[in-house]
């Protein structure tokens, strides 16, 4: 109780000398530049950008910072943001129940907010993407950098907890024969893996593959993605019901396993606090739809995610190489700084990639689409 007081004490009391502000401004920056020149960070990025209505970029956030921010600013920020709250929190542990409520009052007693004035649900809003193949390819943000990154996307829509069961179980499927196919037989590199993707509540799949561009120009990475993704198909529809059962036992022993420090359930919990979800025994629940899932209805599942009306994004961020058309890179080729990366630089496939929407401006392309109502898993 007592750590927890002086953490909210310093909230109440919070005061930003010149000094601080400064070291922790430059640390701030140096930690958005960080995301931005990393592949794998920047690909994330870019795909949350196209598919989140309201989404900051990193890239914005980093612009902000380099541009400057005044310490009466910061603490102008602070009064509005202390004025007006609603608190909610997560207790969990060797507490009792009147524990609990005296961290909440010692909260309210010490912030002395008001209530919102009004009801402020999360309401994360999620694009629908086009029935089709829409392609985002950038340049790496880091000079020199050969790594390059591919993320191809399928959107399934807003669905139940069951069909996420559904879809993790695709995903379990895909592991082994994604990583037999892109790693060792085409040696594509190191990092390759399929993904549930659950955004917003918004679900789909991804399948990635890191490379680099002295080896792999990323067009060539996704064309192989796509004779994955045919052969997968094949793959599945010859599955035999033992081995459907096989994967089927294995999620749910997964699922399963208890945790092994607090921390897992604590996490676990709190994504349902945060998300205003509530729904505790999510895992049970997930097992016992898992229990009712057919092969015949996964196979299904996948043609549906693989047909022409599907809502497809590819997302490349290209590395620096001869397999991308870059001239020879110099014995120590030169690092971006902070003042380079202050805009994407957007790159237009080639014929050699079949895609009917080219994403060369994000927010003009995610201005014409719909979104979805925000959509919360609970049954």
């Amino acid at each position: 109780m007592l750590l927890f007081n002086l953490i909210v004490d310093h909230l109440a009391d919070f005061s930003a000398p010149p000094d601080v502000f400064n070291m922790f401004t430059e640390q701030l920056k140096k930690s958005y530049f960080n995301i931005l020149i990393k592949p794998e960070k920047l690909a994330k990025d870019v795909r949350l950008l196209i598919l989140e209505a309201e989404r900051w970029s990193v890239m914005e956030k980093h612009q902000a910072v380099v541009e400057g921010i005044s310490v009466n600013e910061l603490m102008e920020f602070v009064r509005g943001f202390k004025e007006e709250l609603y608190a909610e929190g997560l207790v969990q542990g060797n507490l009792t129940h009147t524990e609990a409520v005296d961290f909440l009052t010692y909260v309210t007693h010490k912030l002395k907010y008001r209530k919102l004035s009004a009801e402020v649900p999360v309401q994360f809003r999620v694009v629908e993407l086009p029935q089709t193949h829409s392609v985002c390819k950038v340049k790496s943000l880091n000079k020199g950098d050969a790594n390059s990154e591919v993320t191809v996307y399928y959107q399934s829509g807003a669905k139940s907890l069951r069909e996420h069961t559904l879809m993790e179980l695709l995903v379990m499927h895909m592991e082994e024969p994604c990583f037999d196919f892109l790693r060792t037989k085409e040696t594509l590199g190191y990092h390759v893996y399929p993904t549930c993707r659950n955004t917003s509540g918004i679900l789909g799949f991804s399948v990635t593959v890191e490379t680099q561009a002295t080896k792999f120009s990323t067009e060539h990475v996704e064309m192989k993605m796509e004779e994955f993704l045919q052969s997968f198909g094949e793959m599945l529809a010859a599955l035999t019901d033992d081995a459907f059962r096989s994967h089927v036992t294995a999620l749910v022993k997964l699922k399963q396993c208890e945790d092994t420090h607090l921390g897992e359930e604590v996490e676990r919990h709190w994504n349902e606090v945060i998300t205003q979800q509530y729904v505790f025994d999510r895992l049970h629940n997930e097992i016992e739809a898992l229990k009712l899932i057919s092969k015949v209805e996964l196979i299904d599942w996948f043609l549906q995610h693989r047909s022409q009306i599907s809502r497809r994004l590819s997302v490349h961020v290209v590395g620096f190489g001869c397999q991308e058309n870059d001239p020879p890179a110099e014995e120590e080729p030169e690092t971006s700084q902070y003042g380079e990366v202050s805009k994407l630089v957007f790159l237009c496939p080639s014929h050699t990639l079949p895609s009917d929407i080219i994403i060369s401006d994000i927010r003009a392309f995610t201005h014409t689409l719909t979104l979805y109502p925000y959509h919360k898993i609970l049954k």
